[in-house]
């Protein structure tokens, strides 16, 4: 009896022990949680908005002659889907917000014949054209077929920030040449909006 006694003492002490160091392990690491969670917290306290995607395809063909080899001009302007444009803003409040859309493209497909030449228009493309401030949050907002000139294709596109009405147009023009679209140039930019 004396033997079960003290086997149940000594196993009453150990479990004892044990919650004592389970509690002191406890407190050190929970304040530890507290601060880390706090400062995640105070990290993503950021506003975020996601513009809605835009599924519209836009697609506008023209068909045309240069030295009686006829061609078929294809513009086709959409979303990538990307959410890559992104403005960081304070508000009054000095919270942060971020703003996200996504970069539009225009793509132009020249076919004669078998042929095909594509060339892709986004805003990099006007970049040494427009406003460094303006650039960088601007977006491509739309592309159009202005006209045909013998080899000169001449276009226009306009470039917006999202969700504002600070607005650019460029024009500009490619040449045909060996059945290919050569280098953009552009010849004209203006503000159009605000």
């Amino acid at each position: 009896m004396r033997h079960l006694l003290g086997f149940m003492f000594t196993i009453l002490t150990l479990s004892s022990c044990n919650q004592i160091k389970k509690d002191k392990i406890e407190q050190r690491i929970e304040p530890k949680i507290q601060a880390d969670n706090l400062s995640v917290i105070k990290k993503e306290d950021t506003i975020k908005n996601y513009w809605a995607l835009n599924s519209d395809t836009i697609v506008d063909k023209k068909e045309f002659e240069i030295s009686n080899l006829k061609y078929s001009l294809e513009l086709k302007t959409y979303s990538l889907y990307d959410s890559l444009i992104v403005r960081n803003l304070k508000q009054e409040d000095d919270q942060n917000y971020s703003d996200y859309s996504h970069t539009m493209v225009t793509d132009l497909n020249l076919i004669s014949d078998s042929i095909t030449s594509k060339v892709r228009i986004d805003k990099s493309k006007f970049e040494k054209s427009l406003l460094t401030d303006f650039y960088k949050d601007c977006d491509l907002y739309s592309t159009n077929l202005d006209s045909i000139v013998e080899n000169k294709i001449y276009l226009t596109s306009d470039l917006a920030i999202p969700d504002t009405d600070n607005q650019w147009r460029v024009w500009y023009s490619l040449k045909i040449k060996n059945n290919q679209l050569e280098k953009l140039e552009v010849s004209n930019t203006d503000y159009v909006g605000l």
